[in-house]
């Protein structure tokens, strides 16, 4: 169960009683959700599925109301001392979060197959070649210029220390297509194809029995059909930092400046900078604290008329900040509850919102784990 003063994330220059009927934003939504991971090891092969499915609830605010679904399957699999891979496919079906769509009911349908490999052709070196396909659907008529396919490849080469600390390079490329172009408001068409290649680093090192960073950086290069103002050229690079000071506390800190390509937004992008911190303290056997904060900043370059007519703006700031507790009182069993704010600054004509909510949940998983 989840209260929030502003579940629909309702802008504040929004005529919230024209749209909704009420200038009252706060609502409780509920979710049952039930599922099932099933694991089967065959020799050395590994098959796992995971499926669950949840119907979601809200009490003033029903017309959002829908049912979710979520399907995994993968089969790890191995071919020698020195081959190994997995294959499988991911479905997930569900409404959309209203960060960028206020008050809109937008069900997404995304699934993803795959195919990767590992060559291990010496003790101290790796090749691992991956390959996705992945499609992207939306309910929403008036959302469907976000409807696209990619075909994503990609190739490492990696270098594995004796301590399981890794240094490498990586190539990607990637081919999409955009399968409802519509009309912009100022007679510009929404792209329909694009490719992007990226050339990053990537390291991923322990620095100590406690400690390890994880970084990756490098050239992306996107190039559009149809609008050459959408295209960029730029560095990207992600630095995150893993620390166990005690037994019972773990902290995660994290900073970014990354070119990204909005989903919702066809080919257009934005410059992220930011960065985020995560903690967790197990006070007891029983009992843990959760906590995590994150600052984001989105410069979008391009199609700023049409970026503010759909309430995105040309630059946003965005922040989320949470505090939780768990309590597992027997085997299986999970007791949460969460507080968490989350805002957005924009110069949308939209305006800005902030909103403050709490969840609770409980949770009981059958089986061996």
């Amino acid at each position: 169960m989840t209260a929030d003063d502003n579940i629909l994330r309702i802008r504040d220059r929004t005529d919230a009683e024209a749209l909704l009927g009420t200038n009252n934003l706060f609502d409780i939504s509920h979710r049952l959700l039930g599922g099932a991971i099933i694991s089967k090891q065959i020799s050395r092969q590994q098959l796992q599925f995971n499926g669950n499915w949840s119907h979601n609830r809200f009490e003033k605010f029903d017309q959002m109301n829908n049912n979710a679904m979520m399907l995994t399957g993968n089969w790890r699999w191995f071919l020698g001392n020195r081959l190994e891979g997995n294959m499988g496919a991911n479905f997930d079906k569900s409404l959309s979060p209203f960060l960028f769509q206020p008050g809109i009911k937008n069900i997404r349908t995304q699934h993803t197959e795959y195919f990767n490999l590992a060559w291990r052709y010496h003790p101290s070196w790796q090749i691992r070649g991956d390959y996705s396909h992945f499609n992207f659907e939306t309910s929403n008529d008036l959302l469907r210029f976000q409807n696209r396919r990619e075909n994503r490849f990609e190739l490492d080469w990696d270098y594995l220390s004796s301590s399981s600390s890794s240094i490498g390079l990586q190539y990607r490329h990637i081919r999409g297509d955009f399968t409802s172009p519509i009309q912009t408001f100022d007679g510009l068409f929404t792209e329909n194809s694009y490719i992007q290649n990226e050339l990053r680093g990537k390291i991923d090192w322990k620095l100590t029995a406690k400690s390890h960073a994880i970084f990756s950086g490098g050239w992306v290069e996107r190039r559009n059909s149809s609008v050459s103002t959408s295209d960029f050229n730029g560095i990207n690079m992600r630095l995150s930092y893993f620390w166990k000071p005690t037994g019972k506390i773990d902290i995660t800190l994290s900073g970014w400046r990354e070119t990204v390509a909005i989903q919702s937004l066809t080919a257009n992008f934005s410059l992220n900078t930011g960065g985020s911190a995560s903690a967790a303290w197990r006070v007891t056997g029983k009992t843990k604290v959760t906590g995590d904060f994150s600052y984001n900043t989105q410069k979008f370059d391009s199609f700023s008329g049409f970026l503010n007519q759909a309430g995105f703006g040309n630059i946003n700031k965005i922040i989320t900040a949470s505090l939780g507790l768990v309590y597992m009182p027997f085997h299986g069993t999970e007791l949460s509850a969460t507080g968490y704010y989350n805002s957005l600054s924009t110069n949308s004509t939209l305006g800005d919102f902030d909103a403050r909510g709490a969840t609770i949940s409980l949770r009981y998983i059958l089986g061996r784990q």
